[in-house]
């Protein structure tokens, strides 16, 4: 294996690390504050800044080997950070119910929703 297949490998590896971070921090923040929307932002966002740094980390590296390796590797992962994205948004939505239960249970608010009504 060369250097460059190493470094595709990585690129790749890293890119798709932003998934399952992105993912924890929605699961956790969701879990412990009971915010939905807010979270799920942040979290799309902290996915698609890792998947940026990664693009510019990768033009930096593969400008020295050539164009064409340079503009494979950024649309390998532009379409890597789109998948990772659209797959994030909706595990995120299908786990969102058992994320806002675990909210409820951990901190004993009734399931009406109207939790402060009485405040």
């Amino acid at each position: 294996m060369s250097e460059a297949d190493l470094n595709v490998i990585f690129y790749t590896l890293f890119l798709l690390l932003g998934l399952p971070i992105s993912y924890k921090y929605a699961k956790f923040t969701v879990s412990h504050t009971g915010m939905v929307l807010p979270h799920f932002f942040v979290s799309l966002m902290l996915n698609l800044c890792i998947g940026t740094v990664g693009i510019v980390g990768w033009i930096f590296f593969s400008v020295k080997i050539s164009r064409a390796f340079t503009i494979g590797g950024i649309y390998l992962g532009a379409w890597i950070i789109l998948i990772s994205l659209m797959a994030l948004l909706v595990l995120l939505l299908v786990k969102r119910k058992s994320m806002i239960q675990r909210f409820h249970y951990h901190y004993g608010i009734p399931r009406s929703g109207r939790c402060f009504a009485s405040l």
